[in-house]
């Protein structure tokens, strides 16, 4: 499975995941010229922007770990673009991460949920 393959089995699964814990979602990779969210759904009345990071392995750190400041900074921004487009801008948002690690050898994984990210 190359990087491609391996990113698309990431968003399909953390998809079903948020499925299956009540999220309404309501867009996949949203893309404007400042750059892209993989997931944007709902969770009761509050809008969440979803970024996906799944690894192989964790030889170069965890999946979580690639969701610095600047790439929160880039949400964000994509983010209030997307809001921008919205007949109603009074939402509570907020940006969570779903970090998943798949062993190549096994298809087995670990899927996290990281609540709130901030720069």
């Amino acid at each position: 499975m190359n990087k491609q393959q391996l990113a698309r089995w990431g968003e399909e699964t953390a998809q079903n995941y948020l499925n299956e814990r009540g999220i309404r979602i309501v867009e996949k990779n949203f893309r404007t010229q400042s750059g892209e969210i993989d997931i944007i759904g709902f969770e009761n009345d509050d809008l969440i922007f979803f970024e996906v990071k799944t690894r192989s392995s964790i030889k170069f750190g965890y999946p979580e770990e690639a969701v610095n400041s600047k790439k929160v900074e880039k949400i964000e921004m994509v983010a209030n673009e997307y809001l921008d487009n919205l007949p109603s801008n009074n939402l509570n948002w907020r940006i969570d991460t779903i970090a998943i690690i798949r062993n190549p050898h096994t298809q087995k994984y670990q899927i996290k949920w990281f609540k709130n990210v901030e720069a």
